[in-house]
């Protein structure tokens, strides 16, 4: 199980669970999911894949709060910091 979550990760969730193209993700984390087109179905697979991969569970809360790929970035790696 990986220990660190950075925007590579991110990325590549992106390209394989979701489908987003390469080129169409900015390298700016202060994006968000909307404006990359992602809808609420999107955002779930991210979120299952996340708790897949890391072994917890996103609180709905949590996951409503999370609006772009810093967001996303630092809730992970905060959860991951705590189970350390």
């Amino acid at each position: 199980m990986a220990d660190t979550f950075e925007f590579e990760d991110l990325k590549g969730i992106l390209i394989n669970r979701i489908g987003v193209d390469a080129a169409d993700i900015p390298d700016d984390t202060q994006t968000s999911f909307e404006a990359v087109g992602l809808d609420s179905l999107a955002i779930m697979e991210i979120q299952l894949e996340v708790e897949q991969r890391y072994g917890f569970t996103v609180a709905e809360e949590d996951a409503a709060a999370i609006r772009t790929f810093d967001d996303a970035i630092s809730y992970v790696q905060g959860r991951l910091s705590e189970s350390a």
